[in-house]
Formats: C-alpha cells, sequence, structure tokens
C-alpha cells in the first residue's frame, strides 16, 4: 500500500470517526440544560405550574394567574435559557404568562429531545387551555424555542406567535458550521420549522438581530420568506443573539403585537424598524 493510500485511510477513517462523534454526542450540541430548580422563589404573582407527562414532570411557573383566563401568553425558551430569569420582565405584563422548563431542564424531569419537547408543548397548552379556558392565547418563542412555538401554532388554535431570534431549521444552521458534514444524515433533531409554516393561521410576529452570529440574519430571511399567512418583521441592526431583548425596539414591538385594537380588523402591520444609530446608552 502506497503512502497516498495509507493517508487517504487514515483521513476516512479520522472523518468517520467524526461522524460517529457528531451522530452519537448530537444532544450535547443542542441541548444544554441549566441545572437551578428556584424552589422557594418568593414571588407573590407566581404561582408553581406542574404537569405529569407519561413517566415525566414537567415543572413551571405561571406569572399573573388572576389574568389567566383573559389573556395567556406561553413562552418557550432558548436553549440553555434559564427561562425562570424572565419572571420580573412579564410581571408587568397585562396578561398571564406561563414558563414550564423543558424536560431535563431545571425543574423538569426527563431527557430532551425534539419529539419529546414538542409532544409536552401540546400536552400543556392543552392541559391550561382545560384547566383555564383562556380567552386568548399567545406563544413566544426564543432561539429554539422558536422551532417548539412554530410546531404549536400549526397544531392548535392561537392567536399569535412570537418568534424571536428564529432558524429556518437545526440543520440548516448545522450546515452552516459544519459544512464539510452531511448534517441532513446525520440529525435526529431536526426543528424544521419550514414545514409547520403553512399549517399556520395565526399572525407571526419575528424579532430578530443584524449582528446575531448564532442564528445568522439570512436563516431568519429565509424563515420570514417561506411564511404564507399575515406577519409582522421587527429588525433591530445592532443587536446579537443575546441582547435583543435589550434594544429599545424590541418591547413595543411585543406589547403592540399581543394587544392589538380592539377593531375587528385582521390585517397585521408590516414594519421593519432598523436601529443604526441606536446609542449604546440605550442598551
Amino acid at each position: 500500500m502506497t503512502l497516498g493510500i495509507q493517508f487517504f485511510v487514515l483521513l476516512l477513517i479520522v472523518y468517520l470517526f467524526c461522524m460517529l462523534f457528531m451522530y452519537l454526542r448530537q444532544e450535547s450540541f443542542l441541548f444544554f440544560p441549566p441545572a437551578a430548580r428556584h424552589e422557594n422563589h418568593g414571588y407573590t404573582d407566581v404561582v408553581d405550574y406542574q404537569l405529569r407527562q407519561k413517566a415525566v414532570t414537567l415543572r413551571g411557573w405561571l406569572v399573573n394567574p388572576g389574568l389567566v383566563r383573559e389573556k395567556l401568553l406561553i413562552y418557550y425558551g432558548g436553549n440553555g435559557e434559564d427561562i425562570f430569569n424572565n419572571i420580573d420582565e412579564f410581571v408587568d405584563v397585562k396578561a398571564a404568562s406561563l414558563f414550564v422548563a423543558y424536560r431535563g431542564y431545571g425543574p423538569s424531569d426527563g431527557k430532551p429531545g425534539e419529539a419529546e419537547l414538542f409532544a409536552d408543548a401540546l400536552a400543556v397548552i392543552d392541559d391550561v387551555r382545560h384547566s383555564y379556558a383562556p380567552r386568548q392565547m399567545y406563544l413566544i418563542g426564543r432561539s429554539l424555542g422558536s422551532g417548539v412555538a412554530c410546531y404549536v401554532a400549526a397544531q392548535r388554535n392561537v392567536q399569535g406567535a412570537v418568534l424571536v431570534t428564529p432558524y429556518d431549521s437545526i440543520v440548516n444552521i448545522a450546515r452552516s458550521s459544519y459544512p464539510w458534514l452531511p448534517v441532513s444524515l446525520l440529525l435526529r433533531h431536526r426543528f424544521d420549522s419550514l414545514q409547520f409554516l403553512a399549517q399556520i393561521g395565526c399572525p407571526l410576529l419575528v424579532i430578530y438581530g443584524g449582528q446575531d452570529r448564532v442564528v445568522p440574519p439570512e436563516r431568519t430571511n429565509n424563515l420570514i420568506e417561506h411564511i404564507v399567512g399575515k406577519k409582522e418583521i421587527v429588525f433591530i441592526d445592532r443587536a446579537d443573539h443575546g441582547t435583543i431583548d435589550m434594544f429599545a425596539d424590541y418591547w413595543p414591538a411585543v406589547l403592540r403585537f399581543i394587544n392589538p385594537p380592539e377593531t375587528g380588523s385582521k390585517e397585521v402591520k408590516k414594519s421593519t424598524n432598523r436601529l443604526n444609530s441606536l446609542d449604546d446608552g440605550e442598551l
């Protein structure tokens, strides 16, 4: 065997090993569960939520429970996000907000996976609809959670869904990061939001940043181009993946979307906000 063939065989072995490693360890690249359980948190306007889902108990927190029959926001967090830390921002919103930790995250039992997260999300929305019968329901999905929000919006009737730093699919994100691997063959957890868009009947609000290095803007733009229903777009040029909710246009856009004028109109204004001259002091 010539030296060239030996070198080629060695490269092939290394490449196949990398493929096997990525396939077997992909959950460690996709899911970063926080460990904090936040027991005895002390909030007066927050009650603990719990749902038994087969052999797993999902746990979370219902903010402003007195408003749950009027309007409920369900939040799906990003990868590695401790969703409990959002409570301070949502206490002053005139709506109830539900934060349920993904299985394997924080106080929830089990091990995360795409199919499991999707099934859990449907079980939660069905449970709160049966228990509280809220008049209006909105979904808010951030980063990884935007894929969960798209799936739920395609399966259940809600008044709207907010997608924060969303992607078109995890497969396309992985292709950008690992162009030398056949990621479409390796990924078991695909989170392909594109395939759910045609089934979504509610308006969508998409908020994303121009400096995002986790979900590049082209991945969000591809998602936007495939939205077939009503949509509102807020583009914050200077925002990155982790700071987008700290910019001035973020919360006003969310609040406008979840509090539409009571006119009976079904129109959703399309707008693009470019904050090219935002001062650092506004962060």
